[in-house]
This record gives C-alpha cells, structure tokens and sequence, in this order.
C-alpha cells in the first residue's frame, strides 16, 4: 500500500478528533450528572472546574452541593468577593468543613448578620463552629448566676 502524507495527516487528524470526542464524552458520564445539577439550579460550576476537582483531588459533590445551596439562598455567587468555585474548593483543600460555612452564611444572611465567606471560613479553620457562632449570635447564651444577696458572696468561683 501506498500512503501519501495528505492521506496520513488526514488520519493523524481524524485520530486526535476521535481521542478529543472520547475525552469529551467520558467526562460527561463522569460528571454529568453534577453540571446538570448546578446548571439546573443556576449555580455556575462548569465542566472544566469539576474535572480540574477530580485532578486536585476535591469532593466535587460537595462544592457543587454548597454552591447550589449559595445559590438557592440569594448569596451572591457571581462577585470576585462572593462564593465562588475556586474559593469553595480553596477552603476544602485548607481541611474546612464547606458544607457548615455554606450553612452558617445562609443562617446569618437570613438572620440578617453581615457575615462574609473569609470571616467564616477563618473561624472553620480555627477549629471553631461557624453554625455554632452563628446561632449565639442570634439567640445569646444566659448564664444564670446566683444572686449575691442570697448567698452571701460577691464573687462566682467555678
């Protein structure tokens, strides 16, 4: 058989397409599924973020899950300072619990507390519980004390 080079580069050509439609299409069966939930719920999370998740290593069923819930609670989700992808995954690679930062924003968004991603994922990554702070700041904790009168003592001890 006699090839020509037109004839080889046009196979090369049809080859790499071929190896490209493969790509494409295992990684919608891969994550499919999640695109079309954020891209049904508006939440913006784009094919390329989710495999770059699967490459970093990242739940991506939790960012997606997060960012729909962001996004179904009217936080901005769109703004260099709101909740986006990179910052939800950022937060997850630190060990932060993204989930109960996404809970605790909502919480205090409804409650009317001004609290913004980076506060709130700072105290996660503190050790603290955000929803934990969250919920004292709307309902405070009373401490009963005894009344001094009664008891005869100025001073509390422990």
């Amino acid at each position: 058989m006699n090839f020509s080079a037109t004839t080889i580069a046009w196979w090369a050509v049809i080859g790499l397409l071929a190896l490209i439609a493969l790509f494409v299409v295992i990684s919608f069966f891969a994550f499919g599924a999640l695109w079309v939930q954020a891209f049904a719920a508006s939440a913006r999370v784009s094919m390329l973020s989710l495999i770059g998740m699967y490459f970093r290593q990242v739940r991506a069923p939790i960012i997606v899950h997060a960012k729909i819930m962001a996004a179904q609670a009217g936080l901005d989700i769109t703004s260099r300072n709101g909740i986006l992808t990179q910052r939800l995954e950022a937060h997850y690679l630190a060990g932060g619990n993204v989930m109960n930062v996404i809970q605790a924003i909502i919480a205090a968004h409804r409650a009317g507390i001004d609290l913004d991603f980076d506060r709130a994922a700072a105290i996660d990554l503190a050790g603290r519980d955000v929803q934990d702070a969250v919920r004292t700041s709307v309902q405070p904790k009373v401490i009963d004390c005894p009344d001094p009168r009664r008891s005869g003592k100025a001073t509390l001890s422990a």
